[in-house]
């Protein structure tokens, strides 16, 4: 039906199916606009298109070797995906995640998301207790005191902000049903690089939007990331789930770290980025400061925990007002305005069949009337 000239599969070579295409109307209408319009192009003198197959242990190896040609860092169990352009991103990724992952790949880096659970690592996680009811009742018992110390405050944002801060579900998963583990942001960088650099587009006033836990003297200005070494944050659009986000971090960078980058490779920092309005990022820091003055308390027994003297902590306030946020905004006004505009149109075309139905009521009557003193119209 494509083609007046049938291919002849003796001569064609390879394994691959094939598709005869003699005009931009042989293709599939499910392309993406960006796919056809190039596909289009082919099409228009007639040309054959090859579709691989492609194996599963190929399909694993992807990212590998289609976005670099070097040799990724072998550390570790966590699967990897080298980025050496913000164009490297999967387009089913969130905005937000994805304005965060652009700024990474600009400079080139390996990107660490999901660690595989295997019986090594639930062993460590059941003898490490981080995953027992206890373990968690005793997280909620120092986040509790955390923020009863700034209480009034967390009132007033919870009357002005409805921000409510949440705590752990004190149940004991099944470590049997646990297959994987996934981490929003753990990088490594391949070349030397700072945190100002990473996120000058996304920390706009940096006294105020970054919050720096543990060693004394740490700047984010010039806080440096060598090559290799891997920064570790975790992603909240929610100000409220933080302490649930501190707890993923714990569990994945303090008690899987070797599993999850390999034992002899070095985290230079971790910490939470955080959406919302300032006001809760104000109120999460300090209660956020006041834990992690807590956690060492013998009374909490919330070892193993994140030490930010040991690894500086950052919670950085990163809202979401980039481009995808603005086109995003402007799609939900446009739709809630044709929206609106769309009622008013269905309310006009119902008062039009109203005065429809009126006027040949009308005109039924006049025809009975005229039909009555005998005139022909």
């Amino acid at each position: 039906m494509l083609s007046s000239r049938k291919p002849d599969p003796s001569r064609m070579q390879g394994k691959a199916d094939y598709q005869c295409l003699r005009s931009p109307l042989n293709l599939v209408h499910h392309m993406g606009a960006y796919e056809s319009l190039i596909l289009s192009r082919c099409a228009s003198p007639g040309w054959m298109r090859r579709k691989p197959q492609y194996r599963m242990h190929s399909l694993l190896q992807w990212p590998h070797r289609m976005l670099s040609s070097s040799k990724p860092d072998p550390s570790g169990k966590a699967d990897y995906q080298c980025l050496r352009s913000p164009l490297d991103l999967v387009h089913h990724m969130g905005a937000y995640e994805s304005l965060i992952l652009s700024r990474c790949a600009s400079p080139g880096c390996i990107r660490r998301e999901k660690l595989r659970v295997d019986k090594e690592m639930s062993r460590k996680l059941a003898e490490s207790g981080v995953l027992t009811d206890g373990y968690m009742k005793r997280f909620n018992a120092a986040v509790d005191a955390a923020c009863n110390e700034y209480s009034k405050r967390l009132k007033e944002c919870h009357d002005e902000s409805h921000l409510t801060i949440s705590r752990l579900d004190p149940k004991t998963p099944d470590l049997k049903k646990v297959t994987e583990f996934q981490a929003d942001l753990c990088v490594s960088f391949d070349e030397d690089t700072d945190l100002e650099t990473i996120f000058k587009d996304v920390i706009d006033q940096p006294a105020a939007d970054v919050k720096i836990f543990g060693q004394p003297g740490v700047s984010y200005e010039h806080f440096e990331i060598r090559k290799g070494e891997y920064m570790c944050f975790e992603i909240t659009e929610k100000p409220g789930k933080v302490f649930e986000k501190l707890f993923q971090v714990n569990r994945l960078y303090n008690v899987l770290k070797d599993d999850m980058i390999g034992a002899d490779t070095k985290i230079a920092a971790m910490g939470l980025l955080m959406n919302g309005k300032r006001e809760e990022f104000e109120i999460v820091s300090l209660c956020m400061r006041e834990f992690f003055s807590l956690a060492s308390d013998a009374k909490y027994d919330l070892a193993p925990m994140v030490e930010p003297a040991r690894i500086p902590f950052f919670l950085m306030y990163t809202p979401y007002r980039n481009i995808f946020g603005v086109m995003q905004d402007l799609k939900n006004t446009v739709e809630s305005k044709f929206n609106k505009m769309e009622g008013k149109f269905n309310r006009m075309d119902s008062k039009f069949n109203r005065m429809d139905s009126k006027l040949d009521e009308l005109n039924r009557t006049m025809g009975l009337v005229l039909k009555h003193l005998n005139i022909v119209p």
